[in-house]
């Protein structure tokens, strides 16, 4: 196994997120490459009231209204619902040597990125995505661009998945496996499905550090999905208790934080250097946007939790 060396910083004497990312909205680079405070001195604060008549939709994190939608799809790319686009995903799927013969499951598919790009290089892909909004969207997008048939993207929890013995070579999933509560007996259903010399490739974010700090709590309570979280040597021992071979479980921290900063960064320039105009609704949605992710950062810089890259492979 190879665990790559963890990014660690210190707090930050920063005003609130909320603060920093009206900043950066205003043109203020600072704030999207400093994305890292102490949250154990900051108070709880109550909510803005927002006035009766006003009308317009509240941004929200917790459902994946076609609004938050439209949003994460102007910062992340088109049919993307996370940063890093195909970029992140080829890093997932170069070194497994697909060809169309191969039977492909993605589990946490989200808007489909990683299915319609497997698709264009004509392989065929069973999904899985917990959220009925997601996969409305995501079979829209793949219908659209004439993709449909090759991506079979299903509507179902993680935990109740039930796949066909010994019928899949490639497992992929980019982190969509956080909220799955059972792991073990998700791992134990991927291990019975695999077919001999399959491979299992995908992102998650780990525990690698106390859960008793104010930035867990406020990262735990601010994910709309509850985490169920392993550590990377519990991970490990579970794969190898279910007769995978582990390849390597790499700390790639950086690769997301990077990917992040990009999106946003690449966003205020269309803002700002094309003239483009965006209205308050649309600001708030983003500055919602970016206070999900930059507490995710936090948490990740704090060594709380950390984004692993893991590869297994399976003989029999």
């Amino acid at each position: 196994m190879a665990v790559v060396t963890k990014e660690s910083s210190g707090p930050l004497n920063d005003p609130t997120w909320r603060d920093k990312l009206r900043a950066w909205w205003h043109g203020d680079d600072y704030v999207m490459r400093h994305m890292v405070q102490d949250f154990s001195t900051r108070p709880a604060q109550a909510p803005a009231e927002i006035p009766a008549d006003v009308p317009l939709e509240l941004p929200t994190i917790e459902r994946w209204t076609p609004r938050r939608q439209q949003v994460v799809q102007r910062l992340f790319g088109d049919g993307f619902n996370q940063p890093g686009g195909e970029e992140l995903m080829k890093t997932l799927t170069q070194p497994l040597g697909l060809n169309p013969n191969m039977s492909v499951t993605e589990l946490g598919s989200g808007l489909g990125g990683m299915s319609r790009m497997l698709a264009r290089d004509g392989l065929w892909v069973d999904a899985y995505e917990p959220d009925a909004d997601l996969v409305m969207s995501a079979t829209e997008i793949a219908r659209s661009q004439g993709l449909r048939q090759r991506t079979n993207i299903k509507n179902l929890a993680l935990d109740d998945i039930s796949l066909k013995r010994k019928s899949i070579d490639v497992v992929l999933s980019k982190e969509g496996l956080m909220g799955v509560q059972d792991k073990r007996l998700l791992l134990a259903k991927l291990r019975a499905a695999m077919k001999p010399g399959g491979q299992l490739m995908l992102t998650d974010f780990l525990l690698t550090g106390p859960t008793d700090s104010r930035i867990y709590e406020v990262w735990w309570d601010r994910e709309p999905v509850k985490p169920h979280l392993m550590t990377p040597e519990g991970l490990q021992a579970e794969l190898e208790s279910l007769n995978f071979i582990v390849c390597y479980i790499e700390d790639v921290s950086h690769e997301l934080k990077e990917a992040v900063i990009e999106s946003f960064g690449h966003y205020a320039a269309d803002i700002k250097l094309l003239g483009k105009h965006a209205n308050a609704d649309e600001r708030d949605w983003v500055i919602s946007e970016g206070e999900h992710w930059a507490i995710r950062i936090s948490a990740m810089d704090a060594n709380i939790i950390r984004l692993y890259r893991i590869y297994c492979r399976v003989i029999d």
